[in-house]
Order: structure tokens, then C-alpha cells, then sequence
């Protein structure tokens, strides 16, 4: 570490990307879950899907670790399996040494997170290419390089108002999906250690470490690194076999033997995340993760008329899908599909796929290369072949780490260019430098606006607060509506959408809340939902506090449908009702 700010202090010139950098991601993030006035709206504001997603991790690490096994923070009798819960178990961890969740999870980890993956992007970027220019590139297109999408606004709104919302995209944005991130933290160390000249059991056994590490924060990121080491592992074996071919017998089955021995040290990495983190046996009982569905996610692009709409295509498409037949024309029309999707959501970095090719045709390919493109080329396959139960488009995020992997070519393009000196190739370099910023424009742009999307009022606070105070309970909340909400902004909470903010603020768990979190999780939720519909006043029973929104209307409000004797109301503000249920 000392070396890379040696290195940041000789080329000063890089605290320009630097520091712009960190103040625009920290924009993305820091401004959540901070405590302002807007107007008469004052509570705890949220920016972005912040106020739903930081929220679940802010259920988990509050409540779900309170006991062995790990229990869900929104379903009150089950536990908590098929998720990546590493990041909020740290930030629990955190809590025992005093810090709130709330601090750690908007302002400490975002800080941390910044300053080590500067420092690993340094490392490797001179790994790769030890120059000012190529480590330069390379920070700010891994900062702000995004998509293609504002030339989708541009063409239908003549703006680039909007793009970085039209496709998901990981760059930026990934300060609103933090174990995506941190994900990307072990990720860039098995980079590191591919770029070592041997293969030794010491860096092995790290990469298994990181292997395990990305599989507690984002399954679709350990499933990348999986397939990017093993490929190494075998990449190196064959290496070594083929360009020693004249040596013995015996020692060529001890290099088999070693390789044999890395595979299985992996092997015991990856099954321990598997069972640790997602519970595989359980989570099959519920159906399968991933569902086969070729070019579901790529269709969309040209059949969705705010994006490249190209009806002819696509009825021709369902013409001949129609008729049950595979053949020229659908691979044709699929082509066209895929190479458009690559192109929209890869921006400028599918350029970086050219000069794969021409460093094929060079054959500068070395096993680092290779190891990377086949993980790429394996990462597009997972993106365009699967889709996800619960949230079918899920898999998109697969393709996050294609993007962050091309981000290596591209750099090596634009130095290739910028080295070349002719002036054409400059100008050609900058102008794509340029040409990757407007999306992370925009989406600075969105951030910098106030009011943020919802906020948790001073009333609620107060009544969670109290709730916190009480005894280990269940709490029963009323199901969401989305009646409640307004296009003026902030909305609070418990109008903007189905969250686990009483869970997140009340440190208990609650009895229902969340849908999206446990069809994700495998939650089978569907009797309890309809009880809740059904106001059947028998769940009382199975509760210990009743958390009640004053705005609903009696309908939705089940105290005053039941009527319960066995109730006391211990808690009452303008917005807010709290009642306990005696037993």
C-alpha cells in the first residue's frame, strides 16, 4: 500500500481523477440516510434505490443476527438462506463495537471501499502496464466509463436526461449495490495474483479466500471468479505440459498432482461459500435459482419501444419462433439482437472486443488474456441464457462483470492509440474517452437533486425508536399500498415502497414485509399473504406488537377490524400507532 502512494505522490497528476472521483461516488451515497429538512418533510432522506435496497441491508444486519440460525429480517419463523450476507454481517459486527449500522452502511464502507479499490486498480493497472498514461486511463474509465443508453434518449427525447437509469449498468451506479463493490475488491486481488509469473500454493490458497469472500457478497460475482481461476488453474497445467513435454515421466504426474491439489483447495473454498451462504439443498427444495431462457434479457432491446425498437425485426422474429423453426434467418435476426445489446450496454467498451481481435491476430494473447476473455465470453453467455426466478432480469448482473473485465482492453485500446502518435488515433482515443461519460453525467445529475425519493419522518424515527426499547418481539405491519403515493417528493417510507424499514429501524423482526426480498430469498410467503389480505384477525395471536400507520384507512387497519381485547396501545404520535398483544 505504501508503494501505490509513493506512486500517486511521483504522478500527482492523477489526484485530478482521483479526488473528482471520490466526491462524485460519494455524492451517489453519503447524502442517504443523513437526517434534513425539507420543508415540513424532515426525517432520514433517501436517494435512489437506497430507500429500498440499503434498507433490506440495514433489516439484516440489525435483526437477522441476533440469533443461530440467522433469521429473515421480514418473515417471522424462517431463517435467513439463499442470500449473500456478508457485507451486513461486517456492519453488525460494527454494531457491537458501537457504530450504527446506518453510519457505517452510508459513510464508513463507501470511504473504505473507495480508498482500496483505487489502491488494487494502481496495483493492477501496473501489473498490466507499469505507465503514468495506461494506470491513468485506467482509473478513470473503471470510475466513469458507462453505457450507451444516452444515445438511445437522444435519439427519442433529444437528451441524455435519464440514460443512466434506461440500462443497468454497474459503473457509478454500484454505490447503490455495495456488496456488488465490495465484490469487486477480492475480484481485482485474484487479478493481481493471475499477473504473478508461478502459480504457488500461497496464491492459490488467497484466491480461494477471495473466491469464498465474492460468493458472501454477490453469488453472480462468485460464480465469475469460480470459472476465471479454474480456467487459469488449467490454462497453467497445460502450459506446462506442452512446453515441457521432453521432461519425465514422473515429473510430469507431479505437475498434474499439483494442479489437481489447487483445483481441490478451490473446490473446498467455493463449497464452503455454497453451503455457508445460499443453503443449496434448501434453496433447491423451492425450485430451481435459474431457469433456461436464451436471449430473454436481449430482446429487449430491440423490442422495447424507449430503447432501439425495431418492430419488423421482432415480428419476424416471432414469425419464425412460430413455426418452430431454427434456421439462417432466426440466427440472423438473433445476431442483430446480440450485437446490439452488447453495444447499448457495453458502451464504449465494446470496442474493447476489436482489439481483442487484433491482439488475436497479433497472437499477443498471453494466459492472462486468455484466462480473462473466456471469462468475459462466459459471463455473456450466463447474461444472455438465463433467467433468475422471482426477478427474471436478475442475471443482468452477471454482465456487470463483463463490463468491469473489458475495462482492462479498453484501457490497453486507448494506449495503444494515444502511443501510436499518429494525431488521427489521439483524436480518435479522446473522442472515445469522452464519448464513455454522459450516462455517469446524468446520473450525478439525478443525485444532485433535492428532495431524495422518500424519506423516514421525525414521527416514525421517534416510534421505531421506542419500538427498538421494547422486548424481543414479533411485529406486525400493514401490507403495502401503493395508493399511498404521491409524485411529490420525498414520500415517506412506508408510502414510497414495500420495505423492511421496520425491521431496518426497530432492530425486530416483522411478521410480512418486503415481497421482492423473500421471492428472492425463496420465501414461500403466499398463505401468509393472503391471511393479511384476508385481515384474519387469528394473526394477533402469532404477534407481539402491532406497528399501525394512522393515514390508512380503517379497511387496512386490522386493530380496528378485530377489535382485539388482549391489546394495549403503548406508543401514539400523530402518524404512528403501537400497540403490544398480551399472550
Amino acid at each position: 500500500m505504501r508503494s501505490v502512494f509513493d506512486y500517486i505522490r511521483k504522478h500527482k497528476v492523477l489526484l485530478l481523477i482521483i479526488l473528482p472521483a471520490f466526491f462524485l461516488y460519494m455524492l451517489l451515497i453519503f447524502p442517504s440516510g443523513t437526517f434534513f429538512c425539507f420543508k415540513e418533510a424532515c426525517g432520514i432522506n433517501f436517494w435512489g434505490v437506497h430507500g429500498h435496497d440499503a434498507i433490506w441491508h440495514l433489516a439484516i444486519a440489525n435483526v437477522s443476527f441476533s440469533k443461530f440460525p440467522f433469521i429473515a429480517p421480514t418473515f417471522s419463523g424462517e431463517n435467513l438462506y439463499g442470500y449473500n450476507y456478508l457485507l451486513d454481517y461486517f456492519i453488525f459486527l460494527l454494531t457491537k463495537l458501537g457504530i450504527p449500522s446506518i453510519v457505517t452502511y452510508f459513510k464508513l464502507f463507501p470511504i473504505f471501499w473507495f480508498i482500496v479499490f483505487t489502491f488494487l486498480l494502481v496495483i493492477l493497472g501496473r501489473k498490466i502496464k507499469d505507465t503514468f498514461l495506461f494506470v491513468g486511463l485506467f482509473l478513470f474509465l473503471n470510475y466513469f466509463a458507462g453505457s450507451f443508453s444516452y444515445l438511445l434518449t437522444l435519439m427519442h427525447d433529444k437528451t441524455i436526461n435519464g440514460s443512466s437509469t434506461l440500462l443497468p449498468q454497474p459503473v457509478m451506479h454500484m454505490m447503490s449495490n455495495l456488496p456488488y463493490a465490495f465484490s469487486l475488491l477480492p475480484l481485482l486481488t485474484i487479478l493481481i495474483l493471475l499477473k504473478e509469473k508461478n502459480l504457488s500454493l500461497k496464491n492459490v490458497l488467497i484466491m480461494g479466500l477471495c473466491i469464498f469472500l465474492i460468493m458472501g457478497l454477490k453469488f453472480y460475482g462468485g460464480v465469475i471468479s469460480v470459472f476465471m481461476v479454474v480456467i487459469f488453474v488449467i490454462l497453467n497445467s497445460f502450459q506446462d505440459l506442452l512446453s515441457e513435454n521432453q521432461i519425465p515421466k514422473q515429473v510430469r504426474n507431479d505437475k498434474v498432482k499439483d494442479s489437481i491439489i489447487k483445483l481441490s483447495i478451490i473446490s473446498g473454498f467455493v463449497f464452503s461459500g455454497l453451503f455457508l451462504f445460499y443453503d443449496p439443498i434448501r434453496s433447491i427444495k423451492t425450485g430451481s435459482i435459474f431457469g433456461w431462457a436464451p436471449f430473454s434479457l436481449v430482446h429487449k432491446i430491440t423490442e422495447e419501444p424507449n430503447q432501439f425498437y425495431l418492430r419488423d425485426l421482432t415480428d419476424a422474429r416471432y414469425y419464425i419462433m412460430a413455426q418452430g423453426k431454427i434456421g439462417p434467418r432466426l440466427i440472423a435476426i438473433e445476431t442483430i439482437n446480440l450485437l446490439l445489446f452488447l453495444f447499448f450496454y457495453l458502451g464504449t467498451r465494446f470496442f474493447a472486443f476489436l482489439y481483442i481481435a487484433f491482439l488475436a491476430i497479433k497472437r499477443k494473447l498471453d494466459k492472462f488474456d486468455l484466462t480473462i476473455i473466456l471469462t468475459i465470453f462466459f459471463s455473456i453467455l450466463l447474461t444472455v441464457t438465463l433467467v433468475q426466478k422471482a426477478e427474471w432480469w436478475n442475471t443482468i448482473q452477471f454482465f456487470f462483470y463483463t463490463i468491469f473485465l473489458l475495462t482492462i482492453y479498453l484501457t490497453k485500446c486507448l494506449y495503444y492509440l494515444i502511443k501510436s502518435k499518429k494525431i488521427i488515433f489521439a483524436l480518435l482515443a479522446t473522442f472515445i474517452a469522452l464519448a464513455s461519460i454522459p450516462t455517469s453525467l446524468d446520473l450525478v445529475r439525478l443525485f444532485m437533486v433535492a428532495p431524495g425519493a422518500t424519506y423516514l419522518s421525525v414521527d416514525e424515527i421517534r416510534a421505531l425508536q421506542f419500538l427498538k426499547k421494547q422486548p424481543d418481539g414479533i411485529v406486525l405491519t400493514s401490507l403495502y399500498n401503493k395508493e399511498l403515493k404521491s409524485y411529490q417528493k420525498p414520500n415517506p417510507l412506508y408510502a414510497y415502497e414495500d420495505t423492511a424499514y421496520v425491521s431496518a429501524f426497530s432492530g425486530k423482526q416483522t411478521y410480512f414485509a418486503n415481497i421482492l426480498q423473500l421471492r428472492l430469498t425463496g420465501v414461500e410467503y403466499e398463505k401468509r399473504l393472503d391471511l393479511l389480505k384476508q385481515a384474519d384477525c387469528n394473526l394477533l395471536n402469532k404477534v407481539d406488537y402491532v406497528y399501525e400507520i394512522r393515514r390508512l384507512v380503517d379497511k387496512e387497519k386490522i386493530m380496528v377490524q378485530c377489535k382485539p381485547k388482549k391489546a394495549k396501545k403503548i406508543f401514539e404520535n400523530k402518524s404512528i400507532n403501537i400497540y403490544s398483544m398480551t399472550k
